[in-house]
């Protein structure tokens, strides 16, 4: 099937939901697609009612299917009165794959941000369809005038908090700023708890020369399978789109798959390569600045929300 007008709203209603922004860009990248004209949005609390005013071609329930008070039985009974297609698009697996429940029996299609993951779901029309970057509102211009050398923001996950430990040696001889929420300011001398706006994070990112991006060991339901996170998440689009150098810490290299390693974006696994690394930057046989330009680049012909909705047109149309 092809669709040319789509509405687009929450998986959770927009008083629990913490992603609302992340929405907003989704919408976007539908208007790029099929024109603002074509492109409605409104909560999941309005979304049963709307879908039977406008009709449109394909109904998309983008985000988290955790919360209680998520229900979609309206919204598919909406869809199921004029024949319209109802997909998910869930952007928090594996870390609440167990409660993809609430959605199997009742979607046409199901979009999963983890390949990992969307391999085990039981629903015939399950994808993979990672998330992504913004150009309006994370591309920054590149510039050579750096105020900080490496630069991390997220919560103080153990995990995070060990790499961080065994990086702090090195960290200390650089200007590093590391941000976030439940950090051991006391015992890591370069975190700060302080928490960044979505629109103050992209600033972050582009006058940091180098951004840690390391994932998260936090799972809220992941206990059927207890998978393991596969694909990166939107953070390193949009860091990628901001014009910083990535130091990205492997724990999966699907990352390949969208990044070449030590030309658009630099990979390691332990604190003995991460120093020798920045050896290499100090002494000229890596160059941040071209990194960063191809970074960038690749982010915005591959890696964009209008490209996400075009893969998803694609496997929609296909069926």
């Amino acid at each position: 099937m092809k669709f040319s007008r789509a509405l687009i709203t929450g998986a959770s209603p927009d008083q629990t939901n913490r992603n609302t922004v992340l929405r907003s860009y989704v919408v976007e990248g539908f208007q790029q697609a099929l024109g603002v004209d074509n492109v409605f949005y409104c909560p999941l609390e309005q979304a049963a009612k709307i879908t039977l005013e406008i009709k449109p071609d394909i109904v998309l329930s983008f985000g988290s299917c955790m919360p209680d008070d998520a229900d979609y039985f309206s919204l598919r009974h909406s869809c199921d009165k004029n024949d319209i297609p109802l997909a998910f698009w869930l952007h928090d697996d594996p870390y609440e794959f167990d409660y993809n429940y609430k959605v199997i029996e009742l979607a046409d299609f199901i979009f999963s941000n983890d390949k990992w993951a969307s391999l085990h779901y039981n629903h015939n029309n399950t994808h993979h369809l990672p998330l992504a970057a913004s150009k309006s509102a994370h591309y920054k211009p590149l510039n050579n005038g750096k105020q900080i050398d490496i630069f991390f923001c997220g919560v103080a996950f153990p995990n995070r908090i060990k790499l961080i430990t065994d990086l702090e040696r090195i960290l200390t001889s650089y200007k590093t700023t590391i941000l976030g929420d439940e950090w051991p300011e006391d015992h890591l001398s370069t975190t700060k708890n302080q928490r960044l706006s979505n629109n103050a994070l992209s600033e972050f990112y582009a006058k940091s020369k180098f951004t840690l991006n390391i994932g998260r060991d936090f799972h809220y339901a992941n206990d059927r399978y207890n998978l393991v996170p596969s694909t990166p998440g939107p953070r390193t689009f949009e860091a990628a789109m901001a014009g910083t150098t990535q130091l990205y810490f492997v724990e999966s290299l699907e990352i390949e798959e969208y990044y070449i390693p030590n030309a658009e974006i630099i990979l390691f696994d332990s604190a003995l390569e991460f120093e020798g690394i920045m050896q290499e930057f100090t002494n000229g046989r890596l160059d941040a600045k071209s990194i960063q330009e191809a970074s960038q680049t690749r982010t915005i012909n591959d890696h964009t929300y209008c490209s996400r909705v075009k893969t998803m047109m694609n496997i929609i149309g296909d069926v």
